[in-house]
């Protein structure tokens, strides 16, 4: 191989033939890089200058890995006998080194000048490249950046091989294309025109940039209803540099009554009673265009007095709560396009009012499928496409090549999602960034998240306040700014998932990258390919992990390192991890949980990690976390799945600065009394689960090593294994405690009196297995912040399970998933103090219900009953007791209609058991 090489290197025909010599130089280079980056972390005799050297020989390896796949053949011609004698001289400089490592003794001086004058080399070969402005870092797979393709949109013939049209004969739409928002339209139309409150009424159209918001507008602007509707329609830009004078200017301006000469000399207050004047005794609608600052409000609250009946204000803004300070009504929150509406805007865009050609139609639906619902990508997209000849192998080539980042890199969508960025408070853009580590279209749970920004050190510390709390404040605000959307919804209300649009998680991809932020790899080609400088502050890597192995990465100043496996479902299995603990050793984030560890032991390379704050691990057999844990003094967070239960280390307890320990399935702390009583206590843990306490004085001693919990899941047991047990269950002095898990099953005696105290704070309680008779629950309904309650499997037993009059005061939300109970009533039917605040009633599994509490029928508060069997509709075995439970709910709804409500929605669904 090595001699193919340098004979490679001298004949620049083989590049012309089958591009052989290109081939086997990089296969060369692989190897190149594979031998060097071991000794890199684990050779005794590489230090100071020469290790440094060695560093930056591998980083140009690594380059010229990348141009090797990506420079044109024609620069590569020119380059390849360099290319060829660096290569040659960098086998030497490895063989060198092995040599030296087998004999141990130190690196030889000649070999180290060899060294400097082969990175020397390099560096030359990286400045003649910059000729064809080559960057030092090429995108993966073909992709195309978005400069380069503007840049091959201004010629005939782009690089690409695609032919353009020429300039002159066709020019995109420049008018007001409006798609896909008539049902919108006629929503905010209605909400205008049909209410004719005293008061001034505002109507907020809200969502992420791109949207469509002033598109929207304009339309309902501009119809013949609302035109013949209001005496008067005003119209103003407000954008993100907010001027008061020059927004009172506008108005006045609006519909040629005054002109800006006129007006220019006045001072702001002579022109807001100019425009009180102007709008008094007229039915108006104003419309503020791109509202960013909530301030506006008082500065032209004067011209808003004495609105007459009828009048309304309409604005548009990324803020959810811009008007916050207002009294107004539900804001619209704008909607993406559906794959229909966004290909009848691009035809329009693309086409006017011709015909779209028949050859193009296929691949045109998959690049309106691309951009995602937002109609600010399907302009600019349609903008590129304007420019290319309709043919059908060019618009597949375009289909297959266009990527957002290209979108991205255009002046209309960088000017519009900078402006959010640069909005945003220094933390804030910090944290924005943060959603580059994550895959596209991934649900990103909130608690976690909050969790790695504690870590990251991107959450400010406040006094007397919990930082989970400041940091829920911040994921909030990125909400209101409709940077971030939410995914999924608590029970007990905030928000349990998010996410973000795609082309907003490049351009935090991108954003991070230029900032050296965080530096998000994805695939084997981003990977294989990177060579800038290992002084990288984050890394994430979503990949298979094969492809992680061979690309020997090596960025040993990171201080986060964050594995997501390609496929969101899967991960990727690593049998060896050390090599990870010994280049990477000072990391204070560390997320291996969609790394399949292979091995029983705790990784022995962890605990070397001092500045270690978040730790996330995935062992299917690990059965024991070794006392050294505690090594880790600054851990904050601590996760890992495992399908055996885990031993925790007494040491645990000396960990004071845990706020989440998180073991899945079971954790088992050991039970030594004496250092039980004398350990101290977790002061900042925010959130335990899953824990397997013992009722017995142990489990009480753990219990008040937790005095500051949030959130618990325990698993209950008998410590002494025998048949019946007597005891208690004790969380009252929780006193923080506002959601918890109890569950019960296999580790319980078949016949048990346990006795079971929650505190007063709870805001959620599930229950699992626990075999309690239905008198118990007495408890529970007296509980007097309970918003939501789940018993689940066997967590009660009996047929019968009485109402108390007066119980679950807040309880909103309530879920029986296989419980035994057959007649559910209440002691007084009469009475109307039940559930006074129950929303929503879940009803799982085949339950055996023949009676419901007849006050569910006139409840004005409930919203919804949702039935989930499980299993298939036409299982015979379960029909009966099926209908029964859809009798009963039938019956709810009636019941519901004859008192006068009609708001409550149905939810039947069949569906496989979770296990």
């Amino acid at each position: 191989m090595y001699i193919k090489v340098l004979s490679a290197s001298r004949t620049s025909a083989l590049l012309r033939s089958m591009e052989m010599g290109k081939h086997i130089m990089g296969d060369f280079n692989d190897s190149l890089i594979n031998r060097l980056w071991e000794p890199l972390w684990s050779s005794k005799i590489l230090m100071g200058p020469v290790k440094r050297q060695m560093q930056i020989l591998y980083e140009g390896l690594r380059f010229l890995r990348s141009i090797l796949r990506d420079l044109p053949e024609n620069v590569l011609d020119e380059l390849n006998p360099n290319i060829g004698d660096v290569m040659s001289c960098a086998g030497i400089i490895i063989c060198a080194l092995f040599a030296s490592e087998a004999e141990q003794i130190p690196y030889p001086l000649d070999g180290y000048i060899m060294l400097g004058d082969t990175n020397n080399e390099i560096k030359r070969i990286k400045d003649e490249t910059g000729r064809w402005s080559t960057t030092a870092s090429l995108p993966s797979d073909n992709c195309l950046a978005g400069q380069e393709v503007c840049n091959s949109f201004s010629s005939p013939m782009s690089s690409t091989g695609m032919r353009l049209l020429p300039p002159s004969p066709r020019i995109p739409e420049v008018h007001e294309v409006v798609i896909g928002f008539d049902d919108e339209a006629q929503t905010i139309i209605g909400r205008l025109i049909t209410s004719e409150s005293s008061q001034l009424e505002i109507v907020p159209i809200v969502g992420m940039p791109g949207l469509g918001k002033t598109t929207l507008a304009k339309k309902v602007y501009g119809d013949a209803e609302i035109e013949g509707h209001f005496h008067l329609r005003l119209w103003c830009t407000v954008s993100h540099e907010y001027n008061q004078k020059r927004l009172l200017l506008e108005l006045l301006c609006c519909n040629s009554e005054y002109t800006q000469e006129q007006l220019r000399e006045k001072d702001e207050h002579d022109l807001l009673t100019m425009l009180y004047q102007m709008l008094k005794g007229k039915k108006y609608l104003l419309v503020l265009d791109d509202v960013w600052d909530s301030g506006l409000w008082n500065d032209l609250n004067l011209a808003f007095q004495d609105a007459p009946k009828g009048s309304k204000i309409l604005i548009t803004s990324r803020f959810s709560n811009i008007t916050a300070r207002v009294n107004l009504g539900e804001p619209h929150y704008l909607r993406l396009l559906t794959e229909e509406q966004s290909w009848q805007l691009l035809q329009k865009k693309v086409f006017g009012e011709e015909e779209c050609p028949q050859s193009v139609h296929g691949a045109g639906i998959e690049i309106a499928r691309f951009c995602g619902g937002l109609p600010l990508t399907v302009v600019i997209i349609a903008g590129f496409l304007a420019t290319l000849e309709r043919d059908s192998w060019i618009w597949e080539e375009f289909a297959r090549r266009i990527t957002l980042t290209m979108v991205c890199g255009t002046d209309p969508c960088k000017a519009s999602l900078e402006l959010s960025y640069e909005n945003l408070p220094p933390r804030l853009k910090a944290c924005f960034l943060y959603f580059a580590a994550f895959r596209e279209a991934e649900k990103i749970g909130t608690k976690n998240l909050v969790c790695l920004w504690i870590a990251e050190g991107l959450v400010e510390r406040i006094q007397g306040r919990r930082m989970e709390d400041v940091a829920g404040e911040y994921l909030m605000s990125l909400i209101g700014r409709n940077l971030v959307t939410v995914s999924e919804c608590r029970s007990i209300g905030g928000v349990k998932s998010c996410c973000l649009h795609d082309l907003l998680l490049e351009f935090c991809k991108a954003r991070a990258k230029e900032e050296n932020f965080l530096h998000a790899f994805r695939g084997y080609g981003e990977l294989s390919t990177f060579n800038e400088p290992a002084d990288i502050t984050r890394v994430s890597i979503c990949t298979t992990g094969e492809d992680f192995s061979n690309s020997r990465l090596f960025c040993p100043r990171s201080r986060s390192l964050l594995f997501f496996y390609q496929t969101a479902a899967e991960d990727f299995p690593l049998v060896d991890s050390s090599f990870l603990f010994c280049i990477y050793k000072h990391l204070i984030v560390l997320n291996l949980e969609h790394i399949a560890l292979m091995q029983k032991e705790f990784p022995s390379g962890v605990e070397s990690l001092l500045e270690l704050r978040y730790l996330a691990l995935r062992s299917n057999s690990m059965e024991f976390i070794p006392q050294s844990i505690a090594n880790l003094s600054n851990l904050e967070t601590f996760r890992l799945k495992s399908h055996e239960t885990v031993s925790l280390p007494d040491t645990i307890w000396n960990m004071k600065k845990l706020r989440v320990l998180c073991v899945w399935i079971f954790a088992c702390p050991l039970l030594n009394d004496d250092v039980l009583k004398s350990s101290s206590t977790l002061p900042n843990l925010d959130f335990l689960s899953t824990l397997i306490l013992p009722l017995s004085q142990a489990g009480e001693n753990i219990i008040r090593k937790i005095p500051h919990v949030r959130r618990l899941k325990i698993l209950v047991s008998d410590n002494e294994g025998a048949w019946e047990a007597t005891g208690s269950c004790n969380l009252s002095q929780l006193e923080s405690l506002e959601s918890l898990t109890v569950m019960g099953g296999f580790m319980l005696p078949g016949d048990h009196n346990i006795e079971y105290f929650f505190p007063s704070a709870l805001k959620k309680l599930s229950l699992s297995e626990l075999g309690l008779p239905w008198s118990k629950i007495s408890l529970i309904e007296q509980l007097p912040n309970l918003e939501v309650l789940k018993l689940l499997v066997c967590s009660f037993r009996g047929d019968t399970w009485e109402l108390a009059e007066g119980g679950f005061p807040k309880l909103k939300v309530l879920t029986l998933s296989q419980v035994d109970v057959v007649m559910w009533t209440e002691a007084d039917p009469d009475s109307d103090d039940h559930f006074p605040c129950l929303e929503r009633l879940n009803l799982e599994g085949n339950l055996r219900l023949e009676k419901v509490p007849s006050c569910l029928g006139s409840l004005s508060t409930l919203k919804m009953v949702k039935v989930r069997f499980w299993g298939e509709e036409s299982n015979y075995d379960n029909a009966v007791d099926n209908y029964s439970v859809v009798n009963l709910v039938r019956g709810i709804e009636k019941e519901q209609i004859n008192n006068g409500i009609e708001n409550l929605k149905i939810l039947i669904r069949y569906v496989l058991p979770r296990y």
